[in-house]
């Protein structure tokens, strides 16, 4: 392995902790996602790589390691801010790549289903919990497969059966911080006697009864399906791989999980810090123990590894 990349890595993961708390995602977003992209990283065919395309840049995180170990980025997502797909826009990526001073990063907006690029133009399709988001994910294949060059790399991260199993956990984990939230505003409010918080409790009521209980008691749905028990009985790593390997494109290099601790979703509900710092201790092992058949199917992802079967015109 290049350790000069780790140093890279680590360097980002750095960066993000102490100049960009403001737009972390979530609680140990940047530790977590940086322990992550070692696993995809490890588990990579090609260390280092020419020209690669990012499906669902977000904030500009992971395309930041990317650069690292590639030529050229290019870093697409949806234009604008969607809660829907849980797109931040691409202002806060750019604003992150410039402040690493990173310059061989392209950000462009666009739909995985309609790729502004010219066919055979990547050496690999990088999407990391992306696909699971995507409406016409089979028109996402045929221009993922058009736009790679033959013998070009999908690399795709999607969750799995094992994660919805964990959402309970975190559903009503949220739902119980939450009511603890309102129920101490009300304290507040009530003791000084003041109205200023109102109109917030109220947006937020709004916000809960429309999308997070809509399905009560079970989650929402992650991406596009109609209801939790979808992503439930689809998501399993083996439907994952076959739905991959459906327009028979693509042939799988490999396909493991590279998170199958429980503690890491069961204690990351309630205490996320320690949680990722437990899963920095067992990642190596999980990494190893995810690509068995057994073990794969007990993690919260899957990662699939395919190889274009284009060939040379």
């Amino acid at each position: 392995m290049n350790s000069n990349s780790y140093k890279k890595f680590f360097q980002i993961y750095e960066f993000a902790s102490a100049k960009r708390k403001s737009i972390e995602r979530w609680p140990s977003y940047y530790h977590r996602r940086y322990l992550e992209f070692l696993s995809y990283f490890e588990l990579m065919p090609n260390k280092s790589i020419g020209k690669v395309l990012e499906l669902g840049c977000g904030v500009g995180y992971q395309s930041a390691f990317l650069a690292q170990i590639s030529d050229e980025v290019i870093a697409t997502d949806l234009p604008d801010e969607d809660l829907g797909s849980h797109s931040p826009g691409m202002l806060q990526a750019k604003n992150f790549h410039d402040n690493l001073n990173i310059t061989n990063v392209r950000l462009m907006g666009c739909s995985a289903e309609n790729l502004p690029f010219e066919s055979n133009s990547f050496d690999m399709v990088y999407s990391s919990h992306v696909f699971e988001h995507i409406p016409d994910r089979n028109k996402a294949l045929s221009e993922i497969y058009r736009v790679l060059k033959p013998g070009g790399v999908h690399f795709c991260v999607v969750p799995t059966t094992g994660e919805k199993v964990y959402a309970f956990v975190n559903f009503y984990s949220y739902l119980i911080s939450r009511t603890l939230v309102h129920s101490k505003r009300k304290c507040i409010n009530f003791f000084k006697g003041s109205k200023v918080i109102q109109n917030t409790e109220i947006t937020e009521k709004k916000v809960v009864g429309t999308s997070i209980m809509s399905d009560f008691p079970f989650p929402p749905p992650h991406g596009i399906s109609k209801h939790y028990l979808n992503e439930l009985i689809e998501w399993t790593p083996s439907k994952w791989g076959r739905y991959l390997l459906s327009n028979g494109q693509f042939e799988m290099i490999s396909q493991s999980s590279s998170q199958i601790n429980p503690l890491l979703s069961l204690l990351g509900a309630f205490i996320p810090k320690t949680a990722t710092v437990i899963h920095g201790y067992t990642r190596k092992l999980e990494l190893r123990l995810g690509k068995l058949p057994l073990f794969r199917s007990m993690g919260i992802n899957t990662v699939v590894v395919l190889r274009s079967l284009k060939k040379l015109q």
